[in-house]
C-alpha cells in the first residue's frame, strides 16, 4: 500500500513539474500562421495612416478649439505636408484608400487634379491622398467609408431609431468622470500636436497608447448602461461602421502582389487594425519603420 502511495505522489509531481515546465519549442513550433499563410500566397501589406481632419469640420464629440487649428495651407505647412508625403511614398502603395463613399464624386475630382484644374483642399484627403496618388502615378482612389447598420435601420425601425436619438440610461458618475479625463486629454493634446511637425504628428496619432486610449473613450462613455443598450448602441453603430469599411476594402479585391494605404480618421484605427492584424490576408506595416527607409 505504501508502495502504491508512493507511485502516485510520484506521478503526480511528475504532472506538477510538467505543468510548470511547459515545453515551449513543442508551442513555438505550432503557429497558426505556418499553416494558414504559405510562400505561395504571401500577405498583401497595409499601412495604416490615422489623421485628424484638416478641415476641423468638428462634428465629432471633441471640438477643437480654433486657437489650436493647424493651417494645413500656410507655406510652411505644406512643406511639412510634402514630408509626410515623402516617408508615406517609401510605403510604395498600389492602392489608396479614402474615408468618403462617393467614389463617383472623387474620380471625377481626382481627375481634374491630376490635370492640374484642381487646387488641393484643406482636407487630408486632398493634401495626403491626391496628392501621394498623383505622384505615384494612381489613377483612382477608393472610397471605401460606410454607414453604419444602426444608421441604415433606424430609418425604417422605430426603436433602431430611438436608440439612436435618446440620452441612454448610463452609469453618470463614471461616464462624467471618464469624459472629463478625456476632455484634459483631448485639450492637451491639441495644444502640443499645434507646435509638431504634420510628420510628427502623424507619428503621434499612430503610437499604440494613443490608439488603445483613444478606442478606450467609447468604452468609458455611455457604454455601462443599465441594459444591454450601451453595448448594442456601440456594435450596431461604431463597430459595424468600421467592420463595413473593412469589408468595402476586401470588395476591391486587393491581391497579394498590392501594397495598400488606408487613411481614415484616427478613431477608425483601433478597430480597423485588429481586423487587419486578426486577418491571415494581411501584414500591417507600421508607420514608424518607413522612417529607416
Amino acid at each position: 500500500m505504501k508502495q502504491l502511495i508512493f507511485i502516485l505522489l510520484a506521478i503526480l509531481i511528475t504532472k506538477s513539474n510538467l505543468a510548470q515546465n511547459p515545453d515551449w519549442k513543442k508551442i513555438h513550433a505550432l503557429q497558426p500562421d505556418r499553416i494558414l499563410q504559405t510562400p505561395a500566397v504571401k500577405p498583401t501589406k497595409v499601412l495604416l495612416v490615422g489623421s485628424f481632419h484638416f478641415d476641423y469640420p468638428n462634428l465629432d464629440g471633441h471640438k477643437t478649439d480654433s486657437a489650436n487649428f493647424i493651417d494645413v495651407l500656410s507655406a510652411s505647412r505644406q512643406k511639412e505636408i510634402d514630408e509626410l508625403n515623402d516617408v508615406l511614398g517609401r510605403f510604395k502603395p498600389t492602392k489608396i484608400y479614402i474615408e468618403s463613399s462617393n467614389e463617383r464624386f472623387h474620380d471625377s475630382l481626382y481627375n481634374q487634379f491630376v490635370k492640374g484644374n484642381y487646387q488641393a483642399g484643406r482636407n487630408e484627403i486632398y493634401q495626403v491622398a491626391y496628392k501621394l496618388a498623383k505622384k505615384l502615378g494612381h489613377s483612382k482612389l477608393y472610397a471605401v467609408d460606410a454607414g453604419s447598420f444602426l444608421y441604415e435601420q433606424s430609418k425604417h425601425i422605430p426603436i433602431l431609431d430611438s436608440l439612436n436619438n435618446v440620452n441612454l440610461p448610463v452609469n453618470s458618475r463614471r461616464d462624467d468622470y471618464w469624459n472629463n479625463q478625456y476632455k484634459k486629454m483631448y485639450d492637451t493634446a491639441d495644444s502640443i500636436e499645434v507646435k509638431l511637425s504634420m510628420l510628427e504628428n502623424f507619428l503621434l496619432m499612430a503610437q499604440p497608447a494613443t490608439l488603445q486610449r483613444m478606442h478606450g473613450h467609447y468604452l468609458s462613455s455611455g457604454f455601462n448602461t443599465k441594459d444591454n443598450s450601451g453595448p448594442d448602441l456601440l456594435s450596431m453603430w461604431w463597430y459595424n461602421r468600421n467592420l463595413r469599411i473593412f469589408n468595402n476594402i476586401l470588395q476591391t479585391k486587393p491581391s497579394s502582389d498590392d501594397r495598400i494605404l488606408v487613411l481614415f480618421g484616427n478613431g477608425h484605427m483601433p478597430i480597423l487594425q485588429h481586423c487587419f492584424y486578426a486577418s491571415p490576408e494581411f501584414e500591417l506595416v507600421p508607420l514608424a519603420t518607413l522612417l529607416s527607409q
